[in-house]
Protein backbone atom coordinates (compact mmCIF):
# COMPACT_ATOMS: atom_id res chain seq x y z
CA UNK A 1 0.00 0.00 0.00
CA UNK A 2 2.44 2.95 -1.23
CA UNK A 3 0.52 4.64 -4.06
CA UNK A 4 -1.71 7.74 -3.65
CA UNK A 5 -4.72 5.94 -4.89
CA UNK A 6 -3.78 3.25 -2.24
CA UNK A 7 -3.97 5.92 0.65
CA UNK A 8 -6.92 7.18 -0.69
CA UNK A 9 -8.79 3.82 -0.49
CA UNK A 10 -7.60 2.81 2.73
CA UNK A 11 -8.54 6.31 4.44
CA UNK A 12 -11.90 7.01 2.71
CA UNK A 13 -12.60 3.12 4.02
CA UNK A 14 -11.73 3.99 7.86
CA UNK A 15 -13.99 7.38 7.64
CA UNK A 16 -16.71 5.19 6.30
CA UNK A 17 -16.32 2.38 9.33
CA UNK A 18 -15.82 5.38 11.95
CA UNK A 19 -19.11 6.55 10.64
CA UNK A 20 -21.20 3.46 10.31
CA UNK A 21 -19.58 2.38 13.60
CA UNK A 22 -20.43 5.06 15.91
CA UNK A 23 -18.08 6.15 18.61
CA UNK A 24 -15.15 4.18 19.11
CA UNK A 25 -15.89 4.12 22.41
CA UNK A 26 -18.67 1.38 22.46
CA UNK A 27 -16.34 -0.93 22.63
CA UNK A 28 -19.30 -4.04 23.70
CA UNK A 29 -21.09 -3.03 20.64
CA UNK A 30 -18.18 -3.07 18.41
CA UNK A 31 -16.24 -6.11 19.96
CA UNK A 32 -19.54 -7.97 19.96
CA UNK A 33 -20.38 -7.13 16.36
CA UNK A 34 -16.59 -8.49 15.58
CA UNK A 35 -16.68 -11.94 17.06
CA UNK A 36 -20.36 -12.57 15.80
CA UNK A 37 -18.27 -12.89 12.51
CA UNK A 38 -15.82 -15.49 13.51
CA UNK A 39 -16.35 -18.91 12.30
CA UNK A 40 -12.98 -20.27 13.07
CA UNK A 41 -10.12 -19.88 15.18
CA UNK A 42 -6.78 -20.37 15.87
CA UNK A 43 -3.68 -20.57 13.44
CA UNK A 44 -5.16 -20.94 9.76
CA UNK A 45 -8.54 -18.70 11.17
CA UNK A 46 -10.36 -15.73 10.78
CA UNK A 47 -8.80 -14.02 14.46
CA UNK A 48 -5.48 -12.14 13.74
CA UNK A 49 -3.93 -12.46 17.07
CA UNK A 50 -5.03 -16.13 17.89
CA UNK A 51 -1.59 -17.58 17.33
CA UNK A 52 -0.53 -20.55 19.13
CA UNK A 53 0.28 -20.41 22.76
CA UNK A 54 3.88 -21.29 21.98
CA UNK A 55 3.73 -17.98 20.19
CA UNK A 56 1.91 -15.67 22.79
CA UNK A 57 1.70 -16.79 26.40
CA UNK A 58 4.22 -18.96 26.45
CA UNK A 59 6.62 -16.31 25.26
CA UNK A 60 4.89 -13.85 28.07
CA UNK A 61 4.97 -16.31 30.70
CA UNK A 62 9.09 -16.00 30.81
CA UNK A 63 8.62 -12.16 30.79
CA UNK A 64 6.14 -11.86 34.22
CA UNK A 65 6.20 -15.30 35.98
CA UNK A 66 9.32 -14.57 38.39
CA UNK A 67 7.16 -11.70 39.57
CA UNK A 68 3.91 -13.13 39.95
CA UNK A 69 2.27 -14.47 43.13
CA UNK A 70 1.30 -17.69 42.11
CA UNK A 71 -1.35 -18.07 44.96
CA UNK A 72 -3.60 -15.52 43.21
CA UNK A 73 -5.99 -15.68 40.65
CA UNK A 74 -4.90 -14.76 37.15
CA UNK A 75 -7.30 -12.90 35.20
CA UNK A 76 -6.64 -13.27 31.50
CA UNK A 77 -7.92 -9.50 30.53
CA UNK A 78 -9.31 -9.66 26.95
CA UNK A 79 -9.62 -13.25 26.87
CA UNK A 80 -11.02 -13.17 23.44
CA UNK A 81 -11.66 -16.75 22.60
CA UNK A 82 -9.75 -18.10 25.26
CA UNK A 83 -6.94 -19.86 23.58
CA UNK A 84 -4.06 -17.79 25.97
CA UNK A 85 -6.71 -18.82 28.91
CA UNK A 86 -6.67 -22.99 28.38
CA UNK A 87 -2.45 -22.49 28.20
CA UNK A 88 -2.71 -19.98 31.60
CA UNK A 89 -4.84 -22.68 33.26
CA UNK A 90 -2.26 -25.18 32.99
CA UNK A 91 0.03 -22.71 34.98
CA UNK A 92 -1.80 -21.24 37.30
CA UNK A 93 -4.62 -23.09 39.72
CA UNK A 94 -7.54 -20.39 38.75
CA UNK A 95 -7.94 -18.23 35.38
CA UNK A 96 -10.72 -15.79 35.16
CA UNK A 97 -10.94 -14.92 31.42
CA UNK A 98 -12.90 -11.60 30.83
CA UNK A 99 -13.74 -9.78 27.88
CA UNK A 100 -16.13 -6.86 27.20
CA UNK A 101 -17.53 -8.97 24.01
CA UNK A 102 -20.59 -11.58 25.57
CA UNK A 103 -20.29 -13.22 21.49
CA UNK A 104 -16.10 -13.86 22.60
CA UNK A 105 -17.22 -15.41 26.15
CA UNK A 106 -20.09 -17.72 24.84
CA UNK A 107 -17.09 -18.85 21.66
CA UNK A 108 -14.28 -19.39 24.80
CA UNK A 109 -16.74 -20.91 26.91
CA UNK A 110 -17.46 -23.44 23.64
CA UNK A 111 -13.85 -23.83 23.08
CA UNK A 112 -13.25 -24.57 26.53
CA UNK A 113 -16.17 -27.31 27.28
CA UNK A 114 -14.21 -30.80 27.09
CA UNK A 115 -10.97 -29.70 28.07
CA UNK A 116 -8.44 -30.63 30.91
CA UNK A 117 -8.70 -26.71 31.89
CA UNK A 118 -12.37 -26.34 31.86
CA UNK A 119 -12.71 -26.48 35.59
CA UNK A 120 -9.97 -24.21 35.93
CA UNK A 121 -11.18 -21.22 34.24
CA UNK A 122 -14.28 -18.95 34.89
CA UNK A 123 -15.10 -16.56 32.05
CA UNK A 124 -16.92 -13.81 32.77
CA UNK A 125 -18.06 -10.20 30.59
CA UNK A 126 -16.70 -7.63 31.97
CA UNK A 127 -15.76 -4.15 31.17
CA UNK A 128 -12.71 -2.23 32.18
CA UNK A 129 -13.93 1.13 31.00
CA UNK A 130 -16.96 1.06 33.71
CA UNK A 131 -16.44 2.62 36.60
CA UNK A 132 -17.76 -0.25 39.52
CA UNK A 133 -17.11 -3.43 37.60
CA UNK A 134 -13.76 -3.89 38.62
CA UNK A 135 -14.27 -3.63 42.32
CA UNK A 136 -17.07 -5.78 42.19
CA UNK A 137 -15.36 -8.70 41.08
CA UNK A 138 -12.50 -7.89 43.54
CA UNK A 139 -15.15 -8.34 46.20
CA UNK A 140 -15.34 -11.64 44.62
CA UNK A 141 -12.08 -12.90 43.69
CA UNK A 142 -9.98 -10.38 45.83
CA UNK A 143 -6.65 -9.71 45.17
CA UNK A 144 -5.38 -10.90 41.31
CA UNK A 145 -2.31 -11.16 38.75
CA UNK A 146 -3.30 -9.64 35.64
CA UNK A 147 -2.50 -11.09 32.04
CA UNK A 148 -3.39 -7.93 29.35
CA UNK A 149 -2.12 -9.18 26.49
CA UNK A 150 -3.23 -6.01 23.49
CA UNK A 151 -5.87 -4.62 25.01
CA UNK A 152 -5.15 -1.41 25.81
CA UNK A 153 -4.31 0.13 22.38
CA UNK A 154 -7.91 -0.49 21.91
CA UNK A 155 -8.82 1.68 24.50
CA UNK A 156 -9.76 5.76 24.01
CA UNK A 157 -7.82 8.23 25.45
CA UNK A 158 -11.04 9.59 27.51
CA UNK A 159 -11.68 6.14 28.96
CA UNK A 160 -7.81 5.17 30.53
CA UNK A 161 -7.72 7.00 33.39
CA UNK A 162 -10.73 5.25 34.24
CA UNK A 163 -9.52 1.68 32.76
CA UNK A 164 -6.20 2.06 34.90
CA UNK A 165 -8.16 2.51 38.04
CA UNK A 166 -9.99 -0.24 37.11
CA UNK A 167 -6.84 -2.42 36.62
CA UNK A 168 -5.62 -1.46 39.88
CA UNK A 169 -8.72 -2.25 41.57
CA UNK A 170 -8.17 -5.62 40.25
CA UNK A 171 -4.66 -5.50 41.53
CA UNK A 172 -5.49 -4.75 44.99
CA UNK A 173 -2.37 -4.73 46.87
CA UNK A 174 -0.74 -8.56 45.99
CA UNK A 175 -0.97 -8.50 42.52
CA UNK A 176 0.91 -8.24 39.44
CA UNK A 177 0.22 -6.65 35.93
CA UNK A 178 1.85 -7.75 32.50
CA UNK A 179 0.68 -6.33 29.41
CA UNK A 180 2.19 -6.48 26.03
CA UNK A 181 0.79 -3.81 23.31
CA UNK A 182 1.12 -2.80 20.12
CA UNK A 183 3.02 0.15 19.75
CA UNK A 184 1.80 3.49 17.38
CA UNK A 185 3.66 2.25 14.41
CA UNK A 186 1.19 -0.91 14.53
CA UNK A 187 -1.19 0.32 11.79
CA UNK A 188 1.65 1.45 9.56
CA UNK A 189 3.58 -2.24 9.87
CA UNK A 190 -0.35 -3.47 8.41
CA UNK A 191 -0.40 -1.02 6.19
CA UNK A 192 2.77 -2.21 4.59
CA UNK A 193 1.53 -5.53 4.03
CA UNK A 194 0.35 -7.25 0.91
CA UNK A 195 -3.72 -6.33 1.39
CA UNK A 196 -6.50 -8.39 -0.22
CA UNK A 197 -9.56 -6.39 1.32
CA UNK A 198 -11.96 -3.51 0.20
CA UNK A 199 -9.56 -1.17 2.30
CA UNK A 200 -6.05 -2.50 1.15
CA UNK A 201 -5.30 -3.82 4.38
CA UNK A 202 -4.70 -7.51 5.17
CA UNK A 203 -8.18 -9.01 5.52
CA UNK A 204 -8.02 -9.82 8.90
CA UNK A 205 -6.72 -6.32 9.84
CA UNK A 206 -9.96 -5.10 7.54
CA UNK A 207 -12.06 -7.10 9.69
CA UNK A 208 -11.48 -5.62 12.56
CA UNK A 209 -11.46 -2.03 11.94
CA UNK A 210 -14.84 -2.75 9.85
CA UNK A 211 -16.58 -2.68 13.14
CA UNK A 212 -15.86 0.44 13.76
CA UNK A 213 -13.10 -0.46 16.23
CA UNK A 214 -9.78 2.09 16.36
CA UNK A 215 -7.17 1.09 17.92
CA UNK A 216 -4.16 3.70 18.46
CA UNK A 217 -1.51 2.04 19.66
CA UNK A 218 0.74 2.44 23.60
CA UNK A 219 3.81 4.56 23.86
CA UNK A 220 6.28 5.14 26.36
CA UNK A 221 4.33 8.49 26.72
CA UNK A 222 1.15 6.66 27.59
CA UNK A 223 3.49 4.41 29.98
CA UNK A 224 4.52 7.83 31.64
CA UNK A 225 0.74 9.34 31.67
CA UNK A 226 -1.12 6.12 32.76
CA UNK A 227 1.47 4.42 34.88
CA UNK A 228 3.33 7.46 36.58
CA UNK A 229 6.50 6.84 38.85
CA UNK A 230 4.71 8.02 42.19
CA UNK A 231 1.70 5.50 41.49
CA UNK A 232 3.04 2.30 39.85
CA UNK A 233 6.90 0.38 40.10
CA UNK A 234 7.50 -0.89 36.80
CA UNK A 235 9.34 -4.19 37.86
CA UNK A 236 10.18 -5.07 33.99
CA UNK A 237 9.69 -3.96 30.39
CA UNK A 238 10.78 -4.08 26.72
CA UNK A 239 9.84 -2.37 23.59
CA UNK A 240 12.32 -4.34 21.39
CA UNK A 241 9.59 -6.73 21.13
CA UNK A 242 6.62 -7.94 18.29
CA UNK A 243 3.45 -10.00 18.45
CA UNK A 244 3.05 -12.76 15.90
CA UNK A 245 -0.09 -13.09 14.07
CA UNK A 246 -1.60 -15.63 12.81
CA UNK A 247 -1.18 -16.43 8.60
CA UNK A 248 -2.10 -13.79 6.40
CA UNK A 249 -3.44 -13.71 3.14
CA UNK A 250 -0.26 -13.41 1.31
CA UNK A 251 0.71 -16.63 3.12
CA UNK A 252 2.93 -15.77 6.18
CA UNK A 253 2.26 -14.22 9.36
CA UNK A 254 3.27 -10.64 10.33
CA UNK A 255 5.67 -9.40 12.62
CA UNK A 256 3.73 -6.46 14.65
CA UNK A 257 6.24 -3.83 16.86
CA UNK A 258 5.40 -4.25 20.21
CA UNK A 259 6.08 -3.02 23.75
CA UNK A 260 5.54 -5.11 27.26
CA UNK A 261 5.48 -3.93 31.00
CA UNK A 262 5.24 -5.77 33.93
CA UNK A 263 3.90 -3.50 36.97
CA UNK A 264 2.16 -3.06 40.37
CA UNK A 265 0.62 -0.42 41.88
CA UNK A 266 2.59 1.72 45.02
CA UNK A 267 0.81 0.56 48.18
CA UNK A 268 -1.80 3.16 49.78
CA UNK A 269 -1.35 4.90 46.07
CA UNK A 270 -4.46 2.94 43.98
Amino acid sequence: MNTITDAVKFYSHVLLFRFKGGSPREYRRQWDSYWRTVNATGPGGEVLWDNAPERASAEDMQRFAAHLDPGLPLVDLGCGNGRQSRFLARHFQRVIGVDVAPAAIELAQRETRGTPEEGKIDYRVWNGAVAGEAEALHAEIGDANIYMRTVFHCVQAPDRPCFVASLAALLGDRGTLYQIELNRSALDTFRKLPGDSPSGLPELVHKVVKNGIHPIGFSKQDQERYYPDDRWIVLDQGDAVAIETVRLGHGAPALVPANFLVLRPRRGRR
